[in-house]
């Protein structure tokens, strides 16, 4: 039933951040389910009493299985969940994991017991981890969640010669893409990407229910101001990182792009660069929970090095380039989680277990939702 509870939770993913993915199943006391619910929105009913409202029959007695620990604080947008478990007179409550939230943490638990409703769990504890790693992210390293995506040709190549851009993926793998770049709140490239791909990096062709922050990781800040990021940032929003000695030299071009409607931050030099995890940092502070990275090779290789993305997509494309020059994409040594067929093309999961935010060897919400066709 906790794992029926995880699939539900994950139907919210992409509306409730930046809270937590919950689903909540209730189960009468002969054993069938006659309730069952997940948290649609952020601002909406949580899982619990999505799931009570919906019961075939008086949940009196029923057991209620919760992949997080119902909240019990007041200084939200919603009214807490345990005394809704109270007063329905649910006799037993199982979850998956408890809530890290100070506010929360083994509080709920008590005042159920309190009231002399049975608690079990954490059950599955690992997977209902990792369900909410971007959750765990915020709350207790107070930055996004990264993942890091790329495509390479069936002959292990990630663009054309000498790195010209060259497409590798079909529509499916686009319609994939664009539907995680949906659900996320901030898009990054390099420099590099920037001067050889001129992307727009915005979320078409899916439903879209955020306004996706474009951001830039230039040490250089040589980024065009024809470039079709800065034409377009006034329309959706532009953050350009560059490091505090490289902003001392550039005061034209940081004028230009600040004209044009981009955000410049200036971060710490680390050695003549700034540093990735002020970048997190800073975002965080923006609201963003989930970051998507589309790197170029030179960032893939920046980033591998340092272990900094907690999860990587890769799409693989049965078609070669068939340019031994051409740059070649790395090799990836984490555990697979998921693997989907995109009309031809394959997307492969990988979550890093060297990351804080690894739990278990899980498919994400994303990836569940990929393999449904709901991009």
């Amino acid at each position: 039933m906790i794992r029926r509870a995880i699939r539900l939770a994950m139907n919210g993913r992409g509306r409730v951040e930046p809270n937590p993915m919950v689903g909540c199943v209730i189960v009468s006391r002969e054993g069938r389910v006659i309730g069952e619910g997940h948290h649609p929105q952020y601002g909406g009913p949580h899982a619990e009493p999505t799931a009570l409202a919906a019961c075939s029959e008086s949940p009196a007695g029923a057991t209620a299985y919760v992949t997080l620990e119902p909240c019990c604080h007041t200084n939200k947008k919603t009214p807490p969940c345990a005394p809704r478990l109270i007063e329905a007179k649910i006799a037993r409550v199982v979850i998956g994991c408890l809530d890290p939230n100070p506010d929360v943490n083994g509080k709920s638990v008590a005042m159920l017991r309190a009231a002399g409703i049975h608690v079990d769990g954490p059950v599955l504890e690992a997977p209902a981890k990792q369900l909410i790693a971007p959750f765990l992210a915020g709350v207790q390293h107070r930055r996004p969640y990264v993942t890091m995506k790329w495509a390479q040709s069936a002959d292990g190549k990630v663009a054309g010669h000498m790195g010209r851009a060259v497409r590798i993926t079909n529509a499916e793998s686009d319609r994939v893409v664009h539907g995680l770049r949906a659900r996320c709140d901030a898009i990054i490239v390099g420099t590099n990407t920037v001067l050889k791909d001129d992307p727009l990096l915005t979320a078409r062709g899916v439903e879209s229910p955020r306004n996706l922050l474009r951001v830039v990781l230039s040490n250089s800040l040589n980024i065009p101001a024809t470039s079709r990021l800065v034409a377009t940032a006034r329309e959706h929003p532009l953050v350009v990182y560059t490091s505090a000695s490289s902003a001392r030299t550039s005061d034209a071009t940081m004028t230009a792009l600040r004209n044009a409607g981009a955000d410049v931050i200036a971060l710490p030099d680390h050695d003549g660069r700034f540093a990735f995890p002020d970048v997190l940092h800073d975002l965080y502070g923006r609201g963003v929970t989930h970051a998507l990275v589309e790197p170029g090779p030179t960032l893939t290789r920046y980033m591998f090095a340092r272990g900094q993305a907690d999860r990587v997509w890769v799409f693989r494309s049965p078609k070669p380039i068939g340019e031994p020059a051409a740059p070649a994409a790395p090799d990836v040594a984490y555990p697979e989680t998921a693997r989907v067929h995109a009309a031809g093309d394959t997307l492969i999961e990988y979550l890093n277990p060297a990351s804080p935010l690894f739990f278990a060897a899980e498919p994400s919400a994303d990836a569940v939702l990929a393999q449904e066709g709901r991009a």
